[in-house]
């Protein structure tokens, strides 16, 4: 597993990082495409404006009289000969209609837009209020410039007039007509993305699960050689005729393949208990408990460990009532687990304070010790089966890392809660509470 997964992580990255790559070229191509799209029914927009207006232009000189009111008299006279243009023609307004009528069949009528009319010499003679505001901005706008050839001309050769359309915020207005599309392709990516994180968390989790699996194999393997071990001595040392002969001897080696042959039942216990929590084939029977009898009988049990080196058990015991109805089996195995806990995790002396409370109807078992403590992550990670908060060293701390969650189901089963404070270095604190009833 630690050497396929990286490559597996390298290939599922780059699976991504491909799919990401042309989702988005993809998108940016759309883009493109819906931009000279755009500009083509602009165009033609435009082309279509210039050929309605053409038809009422010419190519010839237009006759006008002379501005001031023409008398009969020796001074009447023709005042000029001048060119018809788009300006002479037509009104701003008209203009400005003919241009909205034109971008409406081609599907743009609502898109906002500006123009002018350019002379021969491409000097505006007729423009709309912000023409000149957008017609700079050639980044973010399209525009159109299509020249005005009269219908009676035979052989284009210009120059013509000219009519420009400007079409301002291009860019937004693409992001709005894609809009679904922009978020289809965002939602995809998301999709892609959280695949990508769940593969790779499941692949991490399968990958812790391996190491658990790995350790927990390690550390039965090491419980049931130890006892084995002493065992198979103790037979070996029945046998010899030495030992035979001697009824203290032969009673000190039964006493030890049986203790032995205890604490093997009890790992196998351990496992088999916490095959049946997955089942939840286990049911409580609750019956009047008095706890306080409950708590001493389990420090008691741990006498021969706690004569093994320095220790300090204080016990003060306050609740009342103490008698409250719990499985009282259940409630021994978790008092035992956390007060084996606390002796494994202790410093070269054990220092252990087990109190009990009453309040608002409830008992407060608490256990604290002055071992070695936890870090955030491992109070996080220590109700989880199989887990264990390691001293350094795999076998200085026995077990499975089954207790711990054994007494979250317990507690759990009993309506209860459990909590755990700790630090790194200065013990740990853990608070069972209990319903009176």
């Amino acid at each position: 597993m630690k050497k396929t997964f990286p490559i597996i992580f390298t290939l599922i990255g780059l699976s991504i990082l491909g799919i990401l790559f042309i989702q988005i070229t993809w998108l940016q191509g759309l883009l493109i495409l819906s931009k000279n799209q755009l500009s083509d029914k602009l165009n033609q927009s435009g082309v279509m404006v210039s050929n309605e207006i053409a038809r009422k232009m010419n190519s010839g000189l237009s006759f006008h009289f002379p501005k001031k009111a023409l008398g009969l008299n020796d001074d009447y006279h023709l005042h000029s000969f001048e060119e018809n243009t788009i300006a002479d023609t037509y009104s701003r307004e008209e203009i400005n209609l003919k241009i909205r009528i034109a971008l409406g069949k081609y599907g743009l009528g609502d898109i906002h837009f500006e123009f002018a009319v350019a002379d021969k010499k491409g000097n505006i003679e007729l423009k709309s209020n912000k023409f000149e505001e957008v017609f700079t901005d050639e980044e973010n706008s399209l525009q159109s410039r299509v020249s005005v050839i009269p219908q009676d001309v035979i052989e284009p050769s210009g120059p013509f007039e000219s009519i420009i359309i400007v079409m301002p915020n291009v860019k937004l207005y693409l992001l709005h007509a894609l809009q679904w599309v922009i978020v289809g392709v965002v939602l995809f990516i998301l999709v892609v993305l959280a695949a990508f994180f769940i593969t790779i968390r499941s692949l991490l989790s399968q990958r812790k699960l391996v190491e658990i699996k790995r350790d927990f194999i390690n550390n039965m393997t090491h419980e049931l050689k130890t006892p084995l071990a002493t065992i198979s001595l103790a037979v070996d040392a029945l046998r010899s005729s030495k030992v035979n002969t001697d009824p203290k001897s032969v009673e000190y080696f039964i006493n030890i393949i049986k203790e032995e042959n205890v604490r093997m039942n009890k790992h196998v216990e351990i496992i088999l208990q916490a095959a049946q929590l997955d089942k939840k084939e286990n049911e409580l029977t609750k019956q009047p408990t008095d706890i306080h009898d409950l708590i001493q009988g389990v420090v008691d049990s741990f006498k021969l460990q706690l004569e093994g080196k320095p220790s300090n058990v204080q016990t003060i015991l306050e609740a009342n009532p103490a008698i409250i109805e719990v499985d009282e089996e259940h409630l021994l195995h978790v008092l035992s687990n956390l007060i084996d806990n606390a002796i494994k995790y202790a410093k070269e002396t054990i220092d252990i304070v087990i109190k009990t409370r009453s309040a608002n109807n409830k008992m407060y078992i608490t256990i604290e010790d002055k071992g070695i403590g936890m870090n955030a992550d491992a109070i996080k990670h220590i109700f989880e089966k199989f887990y264990r908060a390691h001293s350094g060293n795999v076998h200085d701390v026995k077990g499975y890392g089954l207790g711990m969650s054994y007494v979250k189901w317990v507690v759990d089963s009993h309506k209860g809660n459990i909590q755990v404070k700790s630090e790194l270095g200065k013990g740990t604190s853990i608070e069972v509470v209990l319903p009176n009833s």
